[in-house]
């Protein structure tokens, strides 16, 4: 089964954006296309300072937050999400060094990355992860509008905002976490990413589901084999009082800043073939046999690319 037990589950310490190596993560984000970097401006510059709208003095009170519920998810999915959900929040689900946000739920949703600019793994490959952290800040910032409208607290949560994504999606049974420490959905496969909306507006909580996806990351070793910084561990760990699957970030980092964001990980998960990118990965189901592990992979990329991954230290 995969249940996860959350009751000595403890905030966690908010990592550092880009990674412990400041200059490595300079020279990384120096070398982002111009389309991310165009967009990485917007985030950062237009919609991150106004996550937080001002609230509707004139409040619609809320009679039926099971119908709020399906309505703000509804929301959420006509303004370009392809899944939705509500997690119960509380301050366990926050960065241990946010403020408390005195918030009781967090609309999460999800949108797809084009699984061929992913699997690229290099500038299209960056392109498109922050393409779609743009729709997500731009989508999350006019639902936290809608519900500041309707006279209650809202605050867009970006990828490095004030809570952890894949927690509060689990919990919204969004999908179920991956040996490669990123959640799976059974309809997008590992190919998306994720944005929230946290709230005091009275809302009904989804549940956390059981997809089975933890019992193919238990038996399956792919994303293990095909990670070149050997970071993908075998074996859950206990974190933050929780036992999941545990990714060793600091020997990730170097090879997400030379490969562009890696993404490798993602790319190969055979979970990919169950849902929207079916097609997509059978194709690269193909590379896969042929590279045969991390080398083989590394070896392609650079026959692709002309990227010379190891030049960029």
């Amino acid at each position: 089964m995969g249940k996860m037990y959350l009751s000595d589950a403890a905030a966690p310490v908010r990592g550092v954006v880009g990674g412990t190596d400041r200059d490595r993560a300079a020279r990384f984000r120096d070398r982002y296309p111009p389309a991310a970097k165009r967009n990485l401006y917007i985030r950062n510059k237009i919609l991150l300072p106004n996550r937080r709208p001002p609230v509707n003095p004139t409040r619609t009170e809320i009679t039926d937050a099971a119908a709020t519920n399906m309505e703000i998810k509804a929301m959420a999915q006509e303004m370009g999400a392809h899944v939705a959900g509500v997690a119960e929040f509380d301050s366990r689900f926050a960065f241990a060094d946010v403020e408390c946000l005195n918030h009781r739920f967090a609309v999460v949703f999800g949108i797809a990355m084009s699984y061929d600019n992913m699997a690229d793994i290099g500038p299209r490959s960056q392109d498109e992860v922050h393409r779609v952290y743009h729709k997500l800040d731009d989508i999350g910032l006019r639902l936290a509008h809608q519900v500041a409208a309707y006279g209650y607290q809202s605050a867009m949560q970006p990828n490095e905002g004030d809570v952890p994504l894949i927690a509060l999606a689990y919990l919204a049974g969004l999908g179920e976490l991956g040996k490669h420490g990123s959640l799976i959905s059974p309809e997008l496969g590992s190919s998306f990413r994720l944005g929230a909306v946290t709230t005091d507006m009275p809302l009904r909580a989804d549940r956390p589901k059981d997809y089975g996806i933890d019992e193919v990351c238990v038996k399956c070793g792919v994303c293990t084999r095909f990670c070149p910084g050997d970071a993908i561990k075998p074996d859950k760990k206990v974190i933050n009082g929780v036992e999941r699957w545990h990714v060793d970030t600091p020997a990730c980092e170097p090879y997400f800043h030379r490969l562009y964001g890696c993404k490798i990980c993602l790319m190969v998960c055979p979970l990919n073939s169950r849902g929207v990118f079916g097609e997509d990965y059978k194709r690269a189901a193909k590379v896969l046999v042929r590279t045969k592990d991390a080398k083989g992979m590394l070896r392609l990329i650079e026959e692709r690319t002309d990227m010379h991954y190891e030049d960029f230290d």
